[in-house]
This record gives structure tokens, sequence and C-alpha cells, in this order.
């Protein structure tokens, strides 16, 4: 029994090593990847037009740094707030529109339909039908 388990032991210990172990052909593709990954990276983050942007983005910082904000209190914050919803919702157009709408609506509530039953309706369509009907004919 104590062979059988060295023996299992043993043939663990060699699959796993062997598992680890590193396959030429597919290190040679990654290599070859992975210069290729490097390159690229290095042309994305190493270009002189990255650097020269972020240089002057420095240089904006440093220039705005004592400069006053243009809304420097809360209350300036607030009225421009305010003013700026006030303006797009309160319009006197908008408002005028609502309100003709609403009334049309109510105009239009009493006025009876124009074809209140259901033998009206079933009228309608039947003249219709022999309307399309002679005119499809006729060609």
């Amino acid at each position: 029994m104590n062979k059988l388990i060295i023996a299992l032991v043993a043939g663990t210990f060699a699959v796993v090593a062997s598992a680890q172990a590193p396959n030429p052909k597919s290190t040679e593709k990654n290599q070859a990847k992975q210069a290729e990954v490097d390159a690229a990276t290095k042309s994305g983050t190493d270009s002189t037009s990255t650097m020269a942007r972020e240089q002057k983005g420095v240089k904006d910082a440093k220039a705005a740094k004592g400069t006053p904000k243009d809304l420097p209190t809360k209350a300036d914050k607030q009225a421009a707030t305010a003013a700026a919803t006030k303006g797009g919702t309160d319009s006197t157009a908008t408002m005028a529109r609502d309100q003709k709408g609403v009334a049309d609506a109510k105009a239009a509530k009493g006025t009876p339909k124009d074809l209140p039953t259901k033998a009206d309706k079933q009228k309608a369509v039947q003249g219709t039908t022999t309307q399309a009907v002679k005119k499809d004919g006729s060609n």
C-alpha cells in the first residue's frame, strides 16, 4: 500500500512539473506578441505630442492659478442657476401654448362624435368599401 501511495505522489509531482514547463512553440509566439504590445505601448505614451499636451495643460493651470473664479460665492452660483432654470422653463410662449391646448380640449369635450352609433360606423365602412371596389373594377 505504501508503494502505491508513493507512486501516486510521484506521478502527481511529475504531471504538475510537466504542466508548468514552457512550450517552446508558444513562447516564440508569446515573445512576438509581447514585443508588438511593448512597441505599441511605447509609441503611445512616449510621443512628443502627448508630452507637449501635458506641458500645455500644466502651463494653463499655472496661469489660471491666481485668477478669481467667475462665481466666487454660493449666492452667485444660486442666482446663475435660478436664471438659467427660469429662462428654460417659464417662457410665455410655452405657457400660452399650454393654455390654448387646455382651452381647446375643454371646448371639444361636449361636442358630439361624428359617428355616435355602431350602425353609423358600419354604414360608413360599407360605403367606403363599395366605392373602393367600384374604382378597382373600373380599372
